[in-house]
């Protein structure tokens, strides 16, 4: 996938040699949204057969939607503790900056897009809500961390690097669509499918170090079998997230 990504962005800074054309000699603000959040960001010309684009998305996601029931036991720890069923909460997490690539073969706004998905490893934000009271003083140990719940309430997150890392992720993207970011009159509209290679998810929180510091740390299916769970099916998703955007195009100059 990294050396398709990098085959393909060679390819659309070689194309404008060829084409003749004139670089950034325009730029186009493009707003518009989809299953990468809402969008902003900046489309310029490599030439008459490549657009470069550069802009920034905010997953405002969905708030408070349940998702359905994860069984925990009543008394962490225990091998003989009865298990309770809370809630599952879901919203996503994504908070991207992106770097694209329109490459149109002909003359129609019919393309190709390739580039990454870089910032955030987040992808979604999961809250289960009703935890027993010894939630709330008793967790997980994670590298000298402790996760636990805050009034019944434990938030998670579940990750994803792509090719990079989890401070800084980077998800390579191909797509098709029809439409062109650097429109011909005033506006155009543009319509994107494709998908970004997030890699294999992991499932983090935040806990509490004997000082008092709060970090993010990672939870390993040992740890918190039930999450385990939740992340082997949630991964079945998210390795390769379906990404569909619809864009309006204002050209600046």
């Amino acid at each position: 996938m990294k050396k398709f990504i990098s085959l393909c962005v060679a390819a659309a800074l070689l194309l404008p040699v060829s084409a003749g054309a004139q670089v950034f000699n325009h730029l186009s603000l493009g707003i518009g949204g989809g299953t990468d959040g809402l969008g902003l960001q900046l489309a310029a010309p490599l030439g008459s057969h490549v657009d470069v684009i550069a802009g920034y998305g905010l997953g405002l996601g969905l708030i408070n939607v349940k998702a359905g029931q994860l069984s925990v036991p009543e008394q962490p720890g225990s091998a003989t503790s009865n298990n309770v069923s809370v809630p599952l909460n879901l919203s996503f997490g994504m908070n991207e900056g992106r770097l694209l690539f329109n490459i149109y073969p002909g003359k129609s706004g019919f393309h190709f897009t390739v580039g990454a998905y870089m910032g955030s490893s987040h992808v979604l934000n999961a809250k289960l809500t009703g935890l027993p009271a010894v939630y709330n003083t008793a967790g997980v140990d994670v590298d000298g961390y402790l996760v636990k719940a805050t009034n019944g309430e434990l938030k998670l997150a579940l990750c994803a690097n792509g090719i990079g890392a989890h401070a800084f992720a980077v998800k390579p993207y191909v797509g098709i669509g029809f439409g062109r970011a650097i429109p011909n009159k005033a506006v155009s509209f543009s319509v994107d499918l494709g998908a970004q290679y997030q890699g294999k998810p992991t499932v983090w929180a935040k806990g509490e170090g004997l000082t008092g510091r709060i970090q993010e740390v990672q939870i390993t299916e040992k740890q918190l079998q039930d999450i385990g769970k939740f992340t082997e099916e949630a991964g079945k998703y998210a390795s390769f997230w379906p990404t569909l955007t619809f864009h309006l195009y204002v050209k600046l100059f």
